[in-house]
């Protein structure tokens, strides 16, 4: 498995990979057109092969960024994509001169919320009902 840069060809690809997980943001492809060549954007995938097991998407401004989307395909988790995937983007955007990233996570999301304290996010805020019936995480980690 191979971390790499998304391409505007993989938009279809990583539009079925979100819709195969419900926490997901919801992009569809229009979504992956419009993100993938913002100046502001990184956008990586876990290629296994020809499709994409997972991706993470990220924007930033000066020293700040935000982590917008992730998603990690249902045949591939628990296999360490997420964390490889979280990863390769804080080191992206550490030396793209980001200092500290923020993320929102809904509270229903076990798995992400693990994946993040593991990865030294803490939680920041709560945003209530945000999710129709469950709250918002906010979360931050400096680098």
């Amino acid at each position: 498995m191979q971390i790499l840069p998304a391409s505007l060809k993989q938009a279809a690809q990583l539009a079925r990979l979100e819709a195969s997980q419900p926490l997901a943001a919801g992009w569809g492809e229009d979504g992956f057109k419009g993100e993938i060549p913002l100046p502001c954007a990184v956008v990586l995938t876990a290629q296994e092969g020809n499709e994409p097991a997972g991706f993470i998407c990220a924007r930033y401004a000066v020293d700040a960024a935000e982590i917008v989307n992730l998603a990690v395909h249902p045949l591939f988790t628990r296999q360490g994509i997420g964390k490889k995937l979280l990863q390769a983007v804080l080191q992206r955007l550490k030396a793209l001169g980001v200092t500290s990233v923020t993320l929102e996570v809904n509270e229903a999301n076990a798995p992400a919320i693990h994946l993040y304290t593991r990865a030294g996010f803490s939680v920041l805020d709560r945003r209530k009902a945000f999710y129709g019936q469950q709250d918002a995480l906010l979360m931050g980690v400096n680098l």
